[in-house]
């Protein structure tokens, strides 16, 4: 059927998500800092040997993007801000950070 994924080609689809992310914050005047390490990290828990990289949009949505709203919602982001995302200290989640 299909090759696996390279590691390589796992950077760029998780670059292409971050990048559509940042085009969709941009209207809000927001910025997004996704740190080297949760870059790998998305791309190792959002691959599937079966499945490639259709995992990987879940998975930042569930760790980024509602997260994200969430924050938002409550009045703890606001325009003009930037979020950091960095592997949690725990190493099983991303963790957000504001910076204004």
């Amino acid at each position: 059927m299909f090759d696996a994924l390279s590691s390589d080609q796992l950077a760029r689809i998780v670059g292409f998500n971050i990048r559509t992310l940042e085009a969709r914050l941009a209207e809000r005047r927001l910025r997004i800092d996704v740190d080297e390490d949760a870059r790998e990290w998305l791309a190792e828990r959002g691959y599937d040997p079966i499945y490639g990289a259709r995992p990987l949009r879940r998975l930042m949505q569930h760790e980024i993007d509602d997260r994200l709203a969430r924050a938002i919602l409550a009045g703890e982001v606001h325009d003009g801000d930037t979020v950091k995302v960095r592997v949690a200290s725990d190493h099983n989640s991303l963790q957000l950070d504001t910076v204004r």
